[in-house]
This record gives C-alpha cells, structure tokens and sequence, in this order.
C-alpha cells in the first residue's frame, strides 16, 4: 500500500507521531517510497553540511537552506492532499519539520563558531510563511533617546575636525613607510621625506580636487602656475613621493594574507577608528559606493546605472545627514563578512547585520534597497528591536499575494496593496505594500506599511498637470532617510581628488582623504546649526576644503610662498653674445601686501622664525589694534609683528 493511501486514513496526530524528522516508525513496502525516505537522508545531510563551507561570498543570492526545503517539500507533498497553489497555509500543519520550517541557529553551528549574536535569533524557511491579505498590524512604538552628543563652545577649524581622522602618528608612518619603499627600490638620490612633508603632499591632493585642472603638471606650468602648490613643492619631487608612498611596510604581509585591500587597510583603519567614536542619527541608510577605478584589480564592480559603473565598491552606513559611521569594503570571497551570517540572509543581510552590531535597540531606524532586504532579515531585525524597511525582490519572500502592476493601474495612481505575514515560532509579523506611482513599488518592513497616508504631488503628463496623489507613510519615510550614501558620494564627486594612474592604492588613499574630508564638513556643519551661527558666517564644501587644503600645506612648509626663480638647462661655456637693443619695457613694481593665514596656521607652534626684511619703509604690524610700523617679518606666516622690548606683538600673535 502506497504513502498515499495510507495517509487518507491515518490522522495528523498519528502521522506526527510515526515522522519525528530524520527517524521514523512507518515502514514502506513500494520502492518509490524508500526512494523518498532517502531523499530526508540527503535533505537533512546538506543541512548539516551548509555551514560548513568556506566560500563567503553568494553572487547569486541563492539560499541554500531554500534548497533544502524544496527537497523535503517534494517528499511530504505525496502525504498532503492540499491543493499546493493555495496561498493560505493551513494554521495546523499535519507535519511540522524542526530542521527546515524554523532553523535555529545553535542547533546547526557548534557554540565554538558562533558568535553571541546567533543565540538571540531563528530564521524561517519560506515554505512556512504563512501570508494574510491584510495590512500588518502597526507598532507602538517607544523610542530611546540618542546618545548625548557633545558640541564646542566654539567653532573648531577644518583642520581639527580632519586630524580627527587621521592623527600626527598617521603622517609619521606615512612618511616612515614611504622611506623604507624608496631604500627597498633603491631608488637614486633620494632624500628622506618627513611628516610635514606628508602633510604638504596630502594637502596638495585636497587641493587639486578642489582646483581640478585637467592635468597635473599644469599646476606647475608657467601659464597655469599655482603658487600655492608650485611655491611648497616641486614638480619632480611630487611625483617622486607619488612613486613612493606607501602606508605600510610590503615586506610584512604575511604569506597567509587573503585580504586584497592590505597595502591600503592602515589608512582605512584609522578612518574606522573616527567612524566609531561618532554618535550615531536616528535615521540610518545602508547602500553601496563605487570608487572609480578600471584599471586591473580582481575585486573591482561593475554596477549598472551608477554614476561610475567600474570600480570598486564600498558598503556604507551613513545617517540620513550623509556622515558615515561604518564601512566595509567588498573583495569578493574573502570580504570581511561571517560566513554563517551569509548562508543565512545572503551576502547583503550578512552586511546589515555586520553593521546593526553598533545600533543598541529601540533607538534606530535602518532603510535599505532590495539588494539586502530578505524576510529573515527584517524579523531578526524586528526581534532585536531595530526597525527597518526596504525595497524587496517578490522572489525572496515566498510569492507573496499582491496585486499585478496591471489591475493597480486600472484602480488609478496612487493605490496600493498590502499583505502581512508571519511563520511558526515567530514573534512580529512582517508587512508588505505594493504602492503604484509611475509604475509597482515593493517595500517591505517590521514595523509600518501604510500608517498614515499622505497626500503628494506628482506631474501627469496626459493632463499636463499637478494632480494629488496618495502615498503610503512607509513609502515617505524611505524616501526621507534612505539617501545618506547617495549624499555622501555626490558630496565626495563635487571636489574629488583627480588621479589618473593604474594604481588601485592611490585611487583608495585619494579617496580615503575625500571621505575624511566630507565627512568633517558634515561635522562642521552639526556644530555650526547647534551654535545658531548664520548661514553667511559658514563655510560650504568649497571653502572649508580649501581652508583645510591650504592649513595642511602651511602646516608642513619650512619657507615662505615666494621662490626665487631659476634658470633652465646647462650653463653655456662660450660668452653670451650682446643682446641687440630693445625698446624698454617700463613694469610697475607690484604693490607687496601681507596675506594673512589662517588662525590654526599662525599658532601651530612650528617653524615660525623671526626674520628682517629689505624693503625701504616699513610695515604696519598685523597684530591688532597695534598701529606701528616694523621691519620684522614671520618667515612662514608672511606677515609683520613688531618684534622689540615693549612690544611684543610676535609673541602675542604666535600664543597658543
């Protein structure tokens, strides 16, 4: 007697009683139905073995536990007699399946290889959604406070926001490795550089990103000539340290090393480090940035329908102002990322949940697009009190009910469907909606969907007018919160450091500067709106970049602006021939006029000499409200101070 037949006259209790999983007390006499008895062997076989693989990463987005469930779904589908297209699933189901209707976490992975986040946590298997066609039932939500953030009584300058970033002890290493690369190349008549050095070198590149002329050697040429730029350093000596830098030692990678990003991770590091001592908004995005590059890398992207396809890519978390507060940067198989974490929500949940690690509960808000977002995903999340929602892919959440594009089109623009859904075991629903705006939106989230509808205005083009549309409160919150990423890399794209080289660690380090850069501004700009300081009196991006640009390259130079000039070629050995007479060219001497620096360059307490200079009158002091007049000069600031008993304006200027 078939499987089949013997189910029509057993019960659901018995059935359960007889299938305890893997063993089972109901002996089958037909050969089809051992062959299904071995499919349980093999299901629960790949079961165990799942995380037992190396491979991290999942390109396909494939759930191997999926698999598994289909595996075994195709043995109990002989025993149920239920139509299997229906959508509702039965609230008593004749069989349940520990190992693939809900998998818990420690039962799989030994406690040796778990982390303590495993323990709070079960994920479902997509054959035991069960999915109503009702709108999920909202949350009442309490929220904590934020962690307090501490402001200045005063605005600090750009360059103390971005020291912040990367301290003395990164531009010592900077400048140690760079030295220890040119001994290891051998390189010829090369002349130590220094920490100051390293800051010239850096400022200049925050410079070019800002000036952004269309090749480097024109900042030294006599036409385009920067004086900034070509007074600190030559052109030669530019490129030299170009060549050369390095930030960390290549003779210390270990054998073992399987991170490709090793020659530039100290760097990143340090930025990490700065990442974290920041309190984190309220609102949080999650998303990808590419960083330019098609030169030969293993790990770079090719992202379709970014501003810059080929690259390198970048996963950031970032608040809603744009600040960054984490990243990991993806290198394929052997990107920072927990492997268990991966067969279970796929390599962009294992993302997410890398990132949430830093959000304490009940105080965030997580928004992220359909690349992360997975039903597992937002009840883990739900459980763990963070509230999250995203754009979905219908496929990963067990063919949901909604509506086709096509009947929400007849029913006009701005209707939407939702539905909610919930598995055996688990504690929050999870709601989806389908909004029609120009065409279908999926969203998913664990904790609104529709709330409180808002009325908007979108352009129609068959009417040729505004009309009002209904929008979904879900819908307006992802919208609000979800561009942090995107801020942050267009802020980044407006003043990019320009490199053109094959090198992928010098396209990083420029870019390790930018995001240090933007992400000080935005900094500057909470400090600025918290001390009510008018718009008039703030720097924008520009300024504060160029401030910051032009402090770092006074911080390391030892002279003043003006070089005299030399001559080109080899001196000649026979006499000069005399000149023929020309009709002489009457210039008018330009008038010499004290530029002062800025504040953070006149008292960073390095390198200011007192020196007289040639001119026939004297010059005013620049130490106000002095009014007299001196012959005494600051070589690196550039500007007079009296310097006599009586009158002790240089050191007054100079304080800290």
């Amino acid at each position: 007697m078939s499987l089949l037949k013997m189910s029509s006259k057993l019960t659901n209790e018995q059935l359960l009683d007889m299938l305890d999983g893997m063993n089972s007390d109901l002996e089958l006499s037909d050969d089809e139905d051992d062959d299904n008895v071995d499919d349980i062997d093999i299901a629960n076989e790949i079961l165990e073995n799942i995380y037992d693989t190396d491979d991290g990463e999942d390109d396909d987005n494939i759930d191997e536990i999926d698999i598994v469930n289909e595996t075994v779904e195709r043995v109990y589908d002989t025993i149920d007699n239920e139509d299997d297209g229906d959508i509702f699933i039965p609230d008593q189901l004749p069989i349940q399946i520990p190992p693939t209707d809900e998998v818990s976490v420690p039962n799989i992975v030994s406690d040796t290889n778990t982390s303590p986040i495993l323990k709070q946590f079960s994920t479902f298997a997509k054959s035991s959604i069960k999915w109503l066609c009702k709108p999920m039932k909202q949350k009442n939500i309490v929220l904590r406070s934020l962690e307090q953030t501490e402001f200045p009584s005063t605005i600090p300058p750009p360059i103390s926001y971005f020291m912040k970033y990367f301290p003395e002890e990164a531009f010592s290493k900077m400048a140690i490795f760079t030295n220890i690369y040119a001994e290891q190349k051998s390189t010829n008549k090369w002349v130590q550089t220094t920490s100051a050095e390293m800051k010239v070198f850096v400022g200049i590149h925050l410079m070019m990103g800002v000036l952004n002329l269309p090749r480097v050697r024109m900042y030294w040429q006599k036409e385009f000539r920067i004086e900034i730029i070509a007074s600190n350093m030559t052109r030669n000596r530019f490129f030299e340290l170009r060549t050369h830098f390095h930030v960390m030692n290549n003779e210390e990678i270990p054998q073992t090393n399987i991170d490709k990003f090793i020659k530039v991770r100290p760097l990143y590091n340090y930025m990490k480090h700065r990442f974290h001592q920041l309190p984190i908004e309220r609102n949080i995005s999650i998303d990808e940035q590419m960083v330019p590059f098609k030169g030969k890398l293993a790990p770079k992207q090719y992202m379709r329908g970014k501003p810059h396809p080929w690259g390198i890519k970048l996963f950031l978390m970032c608040g809603s102002s744009g600040i960054v507060y984490d990243f990991i940067m993806f290198q394929g198989s052997s990107t920072e990322l927990d492997p268990v974490m991966q067969n279970l929500f796929g390599q962009g949940g294992a993302v997410v949940m890398q990132f949430i690690e830093r959000l304490e509960e009940n105080r965030h808000f997580v928004y992220f697009d359909n690349y992360f977002t997975s039903y597992n995903l937002l009840s883990v999340l739900a459980d763990r009190k963070i509230y999250a929602a995203g754009t979905v892919r219908v496929n990963r959440f067990a063919n949901p009910p909604l509506i086709t594009d096509k009947c929400l089109s007849k029913m006009g623009r701005g209707t939407s469907y939702e539905v909610s859904g919930i598995a055996q075991g688990q504690k929050s629903e999870i709601g989806l909606i389908k909004w029609f705006d120009n065409k279908g939106v999926n969203l998913g989230s664990n904790f609104i969907t529709s709330g409180e509808p808002e009325t908007i205005k979108r352009w129609d083009k068959k009417h040729k007018k505004f009309v009002d549309v209904e929008r979904p409160e879900v819908i307006g919150l992802y919208n609000k919160s979800m561009g942090g990423v995107d801020v942050h890399d267009q802020l980044v794209s407006f003043y990019r450091t320009f490199i053109k080289s094959r090198k992928w660690t010098l396209r990083l380090i420029a870019h390790a500067f930018d995001m240090a850069s933007v992400n000080s501004w935005l900094e500057y700009k909470k400090d600025v709106r918290h001390n009510t300081i008018l718009d008039r009196d703030t720097m924008d991006l520009l300024a504060f970049k160029e401030r910051l640009a032009t402090t770092l390259i006074s911080l390391g130079r030892t002279k003043s602006f003006i070089t005299p000039p030399r001559k080109r070629g080899r001196p000649s050995t026979s006499p000069s021939p005399t000149p023929e007479p020309e009709a002489q060219i009457v210039r008018t001497k330009p008038r010499s006029v004290d530029s002062t620096p800025y504040e953070e360059t006149i008292k960073d307490g390095f390198d200011h000499m007192p020196t007289f200079d040639n001119k026939q009158n004297s010059t005013r002091c620049k130490n106000a409200p002095c009014t007299f007049k001196t012959h005494v000069y600051c070589d690196k600031c550039n500007i007079h101070l009296c310097f006599i008993p009586g009158r002790e304006c240089y050191r007054q200027k100079h304080r800290e």
